[in-house]
């Protein structure tokens, strides 16, 4: 518990991490050039700094330049950067300008987990079923096409 703060989970991404305290605060640290901490701005921090927004997560996923997570009631949540809309946001522009503060993710969908990877991230609802967005240039959503999609679509088997 150095510097006062408990985790109950941790994630590492490319240059930073993230944890959550059991009250589902979230916390991030390292790298920052994207808006991956999630504090509002792109200045790296060497020590934990709290996720804008009040908002209390159960689950939390750093990425290479995002990081998503789950609110206590199953919303998903992402931040830094959507080059290619793996913020899963309908209204968040696909740029390369950073994005430091939580957007929800479009779609009404509840989830109990997400996970982030290279520029794409992935979900699985609260029904089981399995939702991913952003790149896709290798078909990495499963959705059965390459074009990228900067909000959930649902992955399915080939028939």
């Amino acid at each position: 518990m150095a510097g006062g703060l408990s985790f109950v989970s941790l994630s590492t991404g490319y240059f930073h991490t993230c944890g959550l305290t059991e009250a589902g605060a979230a916390y991030c640290w390292g790298g920052n050039f994207e808006g991956e901490l999630g504090n509002g701005t792109t200045q790296g921090s060497a020590t934990p700094v709290v996720v804008s927004g009040g908002l209390t997560f159960a689950t939390i996923t750093a990425g290479q330049w995002a990081t998503c997570a789950v609110t206590k009631a199953g919303l998903g949540y992402c931040w830094g950067y959507n080059g290619y809309g793996q913020l899963g946001n309908a209204a968040a522009p696909l740029t390369l300008a950073p994005n430091p503060r939580a957007l929800p993710v479009s779609g009404g969908l509840t989830f109990v987990s997400v996970s982030t990877g290279y520029l794409h991230t992935c979900g699985i609802t609260t029904q089981g079923a399995a939702y991913c967005w952003g790149d896709n240039s290798e078909g990495e959503l499963g959705d059965g096409s390459t074009m990228i999609q900067p909000t959930p679509v649902p992955v399915f088997e080939r028939p």
